[in-house]
C-alpha cells in the first residue's frame, strides 16, 4: 500500500516575464511522495539551470534511497546541499562563469507525515479548516527603494539565502513535522503567486472543494495581475478515506536551449556530481 491517498497536481505559468525559470516536480516512489518547486532568480544568468539542477537532484536522490527514508530532514539537507555545489560548478565552467542562483523548496510525505525545508522565498503552506496551519518563513529583506527621477518609494524584496552564488551552502529553514489530517491542503508556490494573490484570498481559493480547479485558478488569478512574475505551484490534498488517486500534472515550462532532453539533464548531472568527487 502507498502513502495513503492524496491528489496532487502542478501547474507552472510563464506570465509577463519572456521565459520561464521556475520549475517544479512531484515524485511518488515505494512509500514516499516528493514534493518540491524552484525559482531561478532574475538577475542572475541562467536562473533557469540552476532550479533544474535542484529538481533533477531530488528526482535522482529519490530514486536510488532506501525506502521508507529513515531520516527524511536529512536527506532534505542533502538534496539542497548537493544542488548547491551542482550549481556552482555548472556557472565554474561557463565561459565566462556565470553565477546562477535558485530559491528551494522540498516537502517529504511519508506514511502521512509531512516534512519540509526551504531556502529563499518560495513558500509552503499547510491549510487546514479554511485557515494557514504553517508556513514558511521567507529568507528575505524587504527595503525601501525610490526610482531615479521619480517620488515614489516603494518596497524591494532582497533574498537573504538561495541555491548557488556562494562557496559554502545555505542555511536551512525546516518546518515542524507534521501528521496530515483528512482534507489537509499542502501548497508549495514560488513568488510569483503568493505576491500576487492577498493571503485570505489565496487560502479561499486553494480550500476549494476540487483542488485541480483551485490550483488552476489561483495561477490563472496571479498571471492576470498587471506585471506578472512566473507562477509554479504545487498542491496536495490529503484524503486518506478515499481510494488512492495518481498525481497528475499541467506542463511545465522548460528551456530547450538548456537541456534538449532527459538524457541530456542526465549527463550534465552526473558530469557535475563526479566533478565535485574530484
Amino acid at each position: 500500500m502507498k502513502n495513503a491517498s492524496y491528489q496532487a497536481h502542478r501547474i507552472s505559468l510563464t506570465g509577463d516575464r519572456d521565459n520561464n525559470q521556475d520549475r517544479s516536480i512531484v515524485l511518488e516512489s515505494g512509500n514516499v511522495t516528493l514534493l518540491a518547486i524552484a525559482d531561478g532568480l532574475g538577475g542572475h544568468p541562467r536562473g533557469e539551470v540552476a532550479a533544474q539542477l535542484f529538481i533533477d537532484i531530488c528526482e535522482m536522490m529519490l530514486r536510488r534511497a532506501e525506502q521508507p527514508l529513515r531520516d527524511p530532514e536529512r536527506f532534505m539537507i542533502e538534496c539542497i546541499r548537493r544542488a548547491h555545489y551542482a550549481i556552482l560548478q555548472y556557472g565554474d565552467r561557463q565561459t565566462p562563469p556565470i553565477s546562477p542562483r535558485s530559491t528551494a523548496v522540498i516537502a517529504i510525505l511519508q506514511y502521512g507525515k509531512l516534512w519540509w525545508a526551504h531556502v529563499g522565498d518560495s513558500r509552503l503552506y499547510l491549510l487546514r479548516d479554511h485557515g494557514i496551519l504553517a508556513q514558511t518563513r521567507d529568507h528575505s529583506l524587504v527595503q525601501p527603494f525610490k526610482h531615479p527621477g521619480r517620488d515614489t518609494v516603494k518596497a524591494r524584496s532582497s533574498i537573504t539565502r538561495c541555491l548557488g552564488g556562494f562557496d559554502e551552502p545555505p542555511e536551512i529553514s525546516f518546518g515542524i513535522p507534521m501528521r496530515l489530517q483528512a482534507d489537509d491542503t499542502v501548497l508549495l508556490c514560488t513568488d510569483g503567486m503568493w505576491n500576487q494573490i492577498p493571503q485570505d484570498e489565496l487560502v479561499s481559493i486553494m480550500t476549494g472543494e476540487r483542488l485541480d480547479d483551485s490550483l488552476r485558478k489561483a495561477a490563472q488569478n496571479a498571471a492576470s495581475r498587471p506585471n506578472s512574475d512566473n507562477i509554479t505551484a504545487v498542491a496536495l490534498r490529503w484524503t486518506p478515506a478515499a481510494e488512492s488517486v495518481t498525481p497528475t500534472s499541467a506542463p511545465i515550462h522548460t528551456d530547450a536551449d538548456t537541456y534538449e532532453s532527459l538524457e541530456d539533464r542526465i549527463s550534465e548531472l552526473r558530469r557535475t556530481l563526479l566533478s565535485r568527487k574530484h
